[in-house]
């Protein structure tokens, strides 16, 4: 098969499945098998894909159509200007987070701890983007914190990973605390491709707010006078958030809400 017949089956396919990025999922999935960029691969509809490079591509848009998100798939994601490696062990990390990294750009602190790092993608960002701050990242999961820790590895930075339900095992004191907890509520609607992703790190009771609630609670014990917490959750949430005892409202980007320790 060809790579533009290819192209045209497997958007089609995805398209069926109700998939919006069909053509761009497709051509990415291509260029990774190619190892081409997606400008060669339009130039060059007319090559043919060897049998063992067709068969793997076919398995993936099986896979994709079933909803799986691509992400995991490909077994990396873009954040930051970096490739991360993610898991279904982990949240994909998404565009709007990225904001939390221009914002410690903005404020430069000196310590910064990442509460529910995941993949690493916050805390592993930060300490590329502000190579003189110590950064400490936690996460409940251990398997979270293993690709987290990878992906230190492989961007060649230092993180000190902890194991930790929110602040429980954490010590020391911080001057920014960034966390995109989960924040979703079940009775949400969203995308079938939510479902692949780990439960615990996605959704959270009390309609999303019970852990950001905790970790406000315990927050100030760690943070030195005037520190920051950066947050990411839904627009509908950030009036409560706003009004969190101890802390007073710096500001609101998007999907992220700052608030400075009293």
């Amino acid at each position: 098969m060809s790579i533009g017949d290819f192209l045209q089956q497997a958007t089609a396919t995805l398209t069926q499945a109700g998939i919006t990025t069909a053509r761009l999922d497709v051509l990415v999935l291509l260029s990774d098998a190619l190892d081409r960029d997606k400008s060669w691969i339009l130039a060059h509809n007319n090559d043919e894909l060897p049998t063992r490079t067709l068969q793997g591509l076919q398995q993936k848009i099986t896979t994709r159509a079933a909803r799986t998100p691509l992400a995991y798939i490909r077994g990396k994601q873009a954040f930051y200007g970096r490739d991360f490696a993610v898991t279904p062990d982990v949240l994909i990390p998404r565009p709007e987070t990225e904001t939390l990294i221009d914002l410690l750009k903005i404020y430069k602190p000196a310590r910064v701890l990442d509460v529910g790092t995941g993949s690493g993608a916050v805390a592993v960002s930060a300490a590329s983007e502000l190579p003189n701050a110590a950064i400490d990242a936690c996460d409940i999961s251990q398997a979270a914190l293993d690709i987290a820790a990878k992906n230190a590895k492989d961007l060649g930075v230092n993180v000190h990973f902890i194991a930790s339900d929110l602040l429980q095992n954490v010590r020391g004191q911080y001057d920014a605390i960034a966390a995109n907890l989960p924040y979703v509520s079940k009775h949400w609607q969203r995308s079938p491709e939510t479902n692949a992703e780990p439960s615990l790190a996605l959704f959270a009771e009390d309609d999303g707010l019970a852990l950001i609630k905790r970790l406000l609670v315990q927050a100030p014990g760690h943070l030195n006078p005037g520190g920051y917490v950066l947050l990411e959750a839904d627009p509908r949430q950030h009036k409560t958030i706003a009004v969190s005892p101890g802390f007073k409202h710096v500001t609101t980007d998007n999907f992220i809400i700052v608030l400075q320790k009293i």
